[in-house]
């Protein structure tokens, strides 16, 4: 009958590999929560800074913030209008369309349904189409409708 006896070098290798990865885990461990704490030190740090200086500054900030605003949205309208215009290839530019009972100025209107000219002599809310009394009008050069 064989007997397996157990090697004493292999027993003493296997014990100083188990030590050597738990003394590399808890180094890991260590190293890891070291940088988070720092992270953390220096995003407070630099929140704490960035907050002072708003409450510092509020009133720069919001004399100054209501004019970016402004332009913005102004330049947000211009850029959404063109892209509106360009992206979807519409046949009429919007800015050339108009809505019935919004105000209008007195001269021609073309019915984006039915294609009928629709005169308006004075400034005065646009009314539906005569014709076919669809809501959208254009004062576009060019016609979007086929008659």
């Amino acid at each position: 009958m064989n007997s397996m006896k157990k090697d004493p070098s292999k027993t003493e290798i296997n014990t100083s590999l188990v030590e050597e990865a738990r003394k590399t885990l808890i180094g890991a461990k260590d190293w890891l929560l070291e940088d988070v704490s720092l992270m953390t030190a220096y995003w407070h740090d630099k929140m704490g800074y960035t907050e002072a200086w708003v409450d510092a500054n509020w009133h720069l900030v919001l004399d100054e913030g209501h004019e970016l605003v402004e332009e913005f949205d102004d330049k947000e309208d211009a850029a959404l209008l063109w892209l509106i215009n360009h992206a979807n290839n519409n046949p009429v530019p919007l800015e050339d369309c108009h809505v019935a009972g919004t105000m209008a100025d007195a001269g021609t209107y073309h019915c984006m349904a039915c294609g009928h000219d629709n005169v308006v002599e004075t400034k005065q809310t646009l009314a539906p189409c005569e014709i076919c009394h669809y809501g959208l009008m254009s004062t576009h050069e060019s016609r979007a409708v086929s008659e």
